[in-house]
């Protein structure tokens, strides 16, 4: 009964029976013992709302999930992007130290000088001009010529 006291915010119950004595004993409230535990609950309602803690835990694991696929996601497409360029993924390498590895070997390949023509390559498509006449290579350019 202690708890229910203190839930209650009373300090004690006056228990009241019938004139004859028989009967379940009862308690009887008064209206500033109903306003009491009116405002203790609006207070507890407002400081730790149940609902709104249930809705933003689950909020936080459905985050928590999305994060987790998309780590995986990255994990798989960079341990992908890893093999295609022959690097090998070294035991405990952290995403930042293999995505770093990649980009030496796009610096190695940019770099280069082993084309199959003599001309600059930049990784960037010219518009028709460049040896290029109607769709078909000029044989007249001078890259073209032996």
């Amino acid at each position: 009964m202690k708890k229910l006291l203190a839930v209650l915010g009373l300090q004690a119950f006056t228990f009241h029976n019938n004139f004859w004595g028989n009967g379940e004993a009862h308690v009887k409230l008064d209206n500033k013992q109903l306003q009491l535990i009116e405002d203790a609950l609006e207070k507890n309602a407002t400081e730790n709302p149940a609902n709104e803690d249930a809705k933003t835990l689950e909020d936080l694991q459905a985050t928590i999930s999305g994060l987790e696929a998309n780590e995986t996601a990255v994990q798989e497409a960079l341990t992908a992007a890893l093999n295609l360029n022959g690097i090998e993924r070294k035991e405990g390498q952290s995403v930042a130290q293999a995505i770093a590895d990649l980009g030496a070997k796009c610096k190695e390949y940019g770099d280069s000088k082993e084309t199959h023509s003599i001309i600059k390559t930049t990784g960037v498509e010219k518009p028709s001009g460049d040896g290029i006449q109607n769709g078909f290579y000029d044989p007249n350019a001078p890259h073209n010529q032996i």
